[in-house]
Protein backbone atom coordinates (compact mmCIF):
# COMPACT_ATOMS: atom_id res chain seq x y z
CA UNK A 1 0.00 0.00 0.00
CA UNK A 2 1.20 3.65 -0.96
CA UNK A 3 1.96 6.32 1.46
CA UNK A 4 -1.04 8.34 2.55
CA UNK A 5 1.21 11.37 1.73
CA UNK A 6 1.39 10.28 -2.25
CA UNK A 7 -2.11 9.24 -2.39
CA UNK A 8 -3.14 13.19 -0.73
CA UNK A 9 -1.05 14.50 -3.25
CA UNK A 10 -2.30 13.11 -6.32
CA UNK A 11 -5.99 13.69 -5.40
CA UNK A 12 -5.21 17.47 -4.97
CA UNK A 13 -3.63 17.29 -7.99
CA UNK A 14 -6.91 15.85 -9.39
CA UNK A 15 -8.96 18.28 -8.12
CA UNK A 16 -6.98 21.21 -8.79
CA UNK A 17 -7.55 19.80 -12.56
CA UNK A 18 -10.82 19.33 -12.49
CA UNK A 19 -11.60 22.79 -10.99
CA UNK A 20 -8.84 24.08 -13.77
CA UNK A 21 -11.58 22.28 -16.34
CA UNK A 22 -14.59 23.64 -14.42
CA UNK A 23 -13.79 27.22 -14.39
CA UNK A 24 -12.54 27.37 -18.09
CA UNK A 25 -15.92 25.67 -19.09
CA UNK A 26 -17.69 28.96 -17.13
CA UNK A 27 -15.54 31.40 -19.20
CA UNK A 28 -15.83 29.92 -22.45
CA UNK A 29 -19.57 29.49 -21.85
CA UNK A 30 -20.48 32.22 -18.77
CA UNK A 31 -24.04 31.78 -19.08
CA UNK A 32 -24.47 28.27 -19.43
CA UNK A 33 -26.71 27.88 -16.40
CA UNK A 34 -26.06 24.16 -16.59
CA UNK A 35 -22.27 24.37 -16.59
CA UNK A 36 -22.76 27.28 -13.23
CA UNK A 37 -25.39 25.28 -11.32
CA UNK A 38 -22.54 21.91 -11.71
CA UNK A 39 -19.67 24.22 -10.61
CA UNK A 40 -21.56 25.32 -7.30
CA UNK A 41 -22.95 21.81 -7.01
CA UNK A 42 -19.42 20.62 -7.25
CA UNK A 43 -18.00 23.52 -5.17
CA UNK A 44 -20.28 22.24 -2.17
CA UNK A 45 -19.29 18.45 -2.37
CA UNK A 46 -15.76 19.49 -2.71
CA UNK A 47 -15.82 21.38 0.35
CA UNK A 48 -17.72 18.51 2.35
CA UNK A 49 -15.81 15.45 1.29
CA UNK A 50 -13.70 16.12 -1.85
CA UNK A 51 -13.25 11.99 -1.53
CA UNK A 52 -16.44 11.74 -3.19
CA UNK A 53 -15.35 13.47 -6.22
CA UNK A 54 -12.40 11.41 -7.05
CA UNK A 55 -14.52 7.73 -6.15
CA UNK A 56 -17.37 9.47 -7.89
CA UNK A 57 -14.58 9.45 -11.30
CA UNK A 58 -12.77 5.74 -10.57
CA UNK A 59 -16.21 3.86 -10.30
CA UNK A 60 -17.72 6.08 -13.40
CA UNK A 61 -15.67 7.74 -15.55
CA UNK A 62 -12.81 5.76 -15.41
CA UNK A 63 -14.43 2.15 -16.66
CA UNK A 64 -14.45 4.61 -20.03
CA UNK A 65 -10.71 4.51 -20.01
CA UNK A 66 -10.10 3.61 -23.47
CA UNK A 67 -12.84 5.41 -24.86
CA UNK A 68 -10.99 8.73 -23.22
CA UNK A 69 -8.08 7.29 -24.03
CA UNK A 70 -8.95 7.05 -27.90
CA UNK A 71 -10.84 9.70 -28.33
CA UNK A 72 -14.04 7.47 -28.75
CA UNK A 73 -16.68 10.75 -28.98
CA UNK A 74 -19.28 8.13 -27.86
CA UNK A 75 -17.94 8.70 -24.40
CA UNK A 76 -19.36 12.68 -24.58
CA UNK A 77 -22.47 11.77 -26.74
CA UNK A 78 -23.86 8.72 -24.47
CA UNK A 79 -23.72 11.23 -21.16
CA UNK A 80 -25.03 9.30 -18.58
CA UNK A 81 -22.66 8.10 -15.05
CA UNK A 82 -24.68 10.47 -12.19
CA UNK A 83 -27.62 8.18 -12.65
CA UNK A 84 -25.79 5.78 -10.29
CA UNK A 85 -24.66 8.48 -7.79
CA UNK A 86 -27.18 8.11 -4.75
CA UNK A 87 -25.98 11.19 -2.63
CA UNK A 88 -28.48 13.53 -3.60
CA UNK A 89 -25.93 15.81 -5.47
CA UNK A 90 -27.13 15.74 -9.03
CA UNK A 91 -23.85 16.81 -10.40
CA UNK A 92 -24.93 15.65 -14.22
CA UNK A 93 -21.44 15.86 -15.22
CA UNK A 94 -21.36 13.91 -18.09
CA UNK A 95 -24.62 15.37 -19.78
CA UNK A 96 -23.79 18.60 -19.22
CA UNK A 97 -20.91 18.02 -21.22
CA UNK A 98 -22.95 16.23 -23.79
CA UNK A 99 -25.19 19.33 -24.48
CA UNK A 100 -22.17 21.58 -25.05
CA UNK A 101 -20.24 18.61 -27.20
CA UNK A 102 -23.55 18.52 -29.75
CA UNK A 103 -23.92 22.17 -30.19
CA UNK A 104 -21.60 24.78 -28.69
CA UNK A 105 -17.98 23.15 -28.77
CA UNK A 106 -15.82 24.05 -31.62
CA UNK A 107 -13.45 21.37 -32.97
CA UNK A 108 -10.71 23.08 -30.08
CA UNK A 109 -12.70 22.93 -27.62
CA UNK A 110 -13.55 19.78 -28.14
CA UNK A 111 -9.36 18.54 -28.25
CA UNK A 112 -9.15 20.59 -25.41
CA UNK A 113 -11.75 18.31 -23.11
CA UNK A 114 -10.04 15.28 -24.44
CA UNK A 115 -7.07 16.34 -22.97
CA UNK A 116 -8.30 17.12 -19.64
CA UNK A 117 -9.84 13.71 -19.77
CA UNK A 118 -6.69 12.36 -20.40
CA UNK A 119 -5.18 13.71 -17.45
CA UNK A 120 -7.54 12.44 -15.30
CA UNK A 121 -7.28 9.01 -16.56
CA UNK A 122 -4.11 9.19 -15.86
CA UNK A 123 -4.21 10.74 -11.89
CA UNK A 124 -6.98 7.67 -11.68
CA UNK A 125 -4.57 5.42 -12.41
CA UNK A 126 -2.00 6.95 -10.32
CA UNK A 127 -4.24 7.03 -7.70
CA UNK A 128 -5.63 3.59 -7.90
CA UNK A 129 -2.09 1.78 -8.11
CA UNK A 130 -0.98 3.86 -4.89
CA UNK A 131 -3.94 2.73 -3.37
CA UNK A 132 -3.59 -1.13 -3.89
Amino acid sequence: MANSATSTTVKQVFLQQLDNFINELCTIFPKSSDILLFRERYSLIRSANSKIILDYFIKYIYPHKQKILTKDESFFLEGGGQDEIKDGSNLQFRDNIKKLWVGELSDQNKEIIHKYFKVFIVLCDKYILENM
